[in-house]
Order: structure tokens, then C-alpha cells, then sequence
């Protein structure tokens, strides 16, 4: 009977050790190539303040482009990183966040053929 008593008390000790939770990465973005998070998709974390270029299939070829629910945005861009930008009505779709409306269909304006990279920074989307 002790027996099972002491293997209860350390059964319970054993398991009621902690295991650290890791916090998600701010800068998480859900990518896929058909509208509304359809079609092939992936979950890029980009670090914040860094570039990141899209390989394929979703380089020039993103229908979604969804950033994550913490307080961050990105700029997709039209161009690679390092790249120049040289058009004259701009190279970003402007700034995007879990709140935008269209991240799910970026194929209003033909955007879903145009990303090649992205720009994630934390804290509010800046206001135009």
C-alpha cells in the first residue's frame, strides 16, 4: 500500500514538472497561392526588419499573404531583396496586417503575381 502511495506522490512530481512554453515568433506570415488560405500554402516567420524573398511556388504566385495576429505588419514587395525599385506608381502593396481586408485575395489589382519579397516590423500598421 505504500508502495502505491510513494509511486503516486512521485508520479505526480514527475509530471507536474513545468515545461517552458515557447512564445511564437512575431513576424509569422501564412503564404498560399489560392485565395482565402487556399491552394498550396506555407507559415514563413521572418525576422523582424529583414527581408525575405519568396521561392517557388509562391514567388510571384501569393493569393494570400497573411500575417499572424500579433502587433506587426508587413510590405510585400515587387521586387527581390536588394532589389530597386523602378516603378513609378511604387513597389509595395503598401503595409499589411492581420486586420487588412484583402490578405486573403490579393488577386484584386493583380497583386498575386507581383510579390517577390516581403519587409515585416512590429508594432502598429503605420496609418496612410
Amino acid at each position: 500500500m505504500h508502495f502505491f502511495a510513494y509511486m503516486t506522490v512521485l508520479m505526480t512530481a514527475v509530471l507536474s514538472v513545468a515545461t517552458p512554453i515557447l512564445k511564437r515568433q512575431v513576424g509569422g506570415v501564412l503564404i498560399c497561392n489560392g485565395i482565402n488560405a487556399t491552394g498550396e500554402c506555407t507559415h514563413l516567420v521572418a525576422e523582424v526588419g529583414q527581408c525575405t524573398n519568396l521561392t517557388a511556388p509562391y514567388y510571384q504566385n501569393t493569393s494570400t499573404f497573411a500575417p499572424d495576429g500579433e502587433e506587426f505588419y508587413c510590405y510585400p514587395y515587387l521586387f527581390s531583396c536588394g532589389g530597386i525599385c523602378k516603378s513609378p506608381e511604387g513597389c509595395t502593396y503598401g503595409a499589411v496586417s492581420y486586420n487588412t481586408t484583402a490578405k486573403t485575395n490579393f488577386t484584386a489589382g493583380g497583386w498575386n503575381n507581383l510579390i517577390e519579397s516581403f519587409t515585416c516590423y512590429s508594432g502598429a500598421t503605420p496609418e496612410i
